[in-house]
């Protein structure tokens, strides 16, 4: 999904940077195409919302359980904290590129909808 984020910012940068004379009824098309897209990605985001929350939910639940075992399971535990804690920064890393392009989205759907009122 990474990808078809950055690929859609692109091209709607190229768009709003473009000087191409278009009629409000092209703005308005471009601007309701956009938002498709962006109803997409949020549910996208909503999915990886639940699961990143999941995550770092079961991170903290292994996290206590180190300091309440005892010392014959410990390296067990260690392990399967690192390893969750490792896919929980992963998630997470993911959840702030995906947020941050759903915002840059939504600037560039506000700024179709003024060219679409200029003209």
């Amino acid at each position: 999904m990474g990808k078809q984020l950055k690929e859609c910012l692109k091209e709607h940068e190229k768009v709003l940077s473009d000087e191409e004379i278009r009629s409000s009824a092209e703005w308005n098309a471009l601007a309701e195409n956009l938002m498709i897209r962006i109803k997409i990605f949020q549910h996208e985001r909503l999915i990886h919302l639940i699961v990143t929350m999941t995550m770092c939910l079961l991170t903290i639940i292994v996290a206590c359980a180190l300091f309440t075992i005892g010392e014959a399971a410990l390296v067990p535990f260690m392990l399967l904290f690192v390893m969750i804690l490792i896919l929980t920064a992963a998630y997470l890393s993911h959840y702030f590129k995906l947020e941050n392009g759903v915002q840059s989205l939504y600037g560039y759907y506000y700024k179709l909808q003024e060219k679409s009122k200029k003209v």
